[in-house]
């Protein structure tokens, strides 16, 4: 696993989770450290006011920098509060999916 800093997630890999998502019928919009998938009814996993027009933020962020996910923009006055996305190795397109399909599906990334 490449150990990344704050700063370093590359456009490359943001991408390729994009790519891979929309194999599963969802777009995302991505950038430097973040993912956004715009959530629609099939985010079952999701409270309902969620899954009806809100995006899932998915973010490399934190104290010691990782994969967090949340549904509230993080610099809106509610937002801000993430949940640990559990995408180890990190650096893995195919692992970031898996854990984003998850939370969809779930409403959590724990196994």
């Amino acid at each position: 696993m490449t150990a990344y800093t704050r700063a370093d997630v590359p456009n490359t890999l943001t991408r390729a989770v994009a790519v891979a998502l929309g194999g599963y019928g969802w777009t995302a919009e991505t950038g430097t450290n973040r993912i956004v998938v715009p959530l629609d009814d099939r985010a079952c996993g999701l409270p309902e006011p969620a899954a009806r027009g809100d995006d899932l933020y998915v973010l490399w962020t934190g104290p010691r920098p990782e994969w967090h996910w949340g549904t509230a923009h993080p610099n809106a006055p509610a937002g801000g509060r993430t949940a640990q996305l559990l995408a180890y190795p990190a650096d893995d397109p195919a692992t970031v999916t898996a854990q984003i399909l998850r939370v969809l599906r779930t409403g959590r990334a724990l196994p």
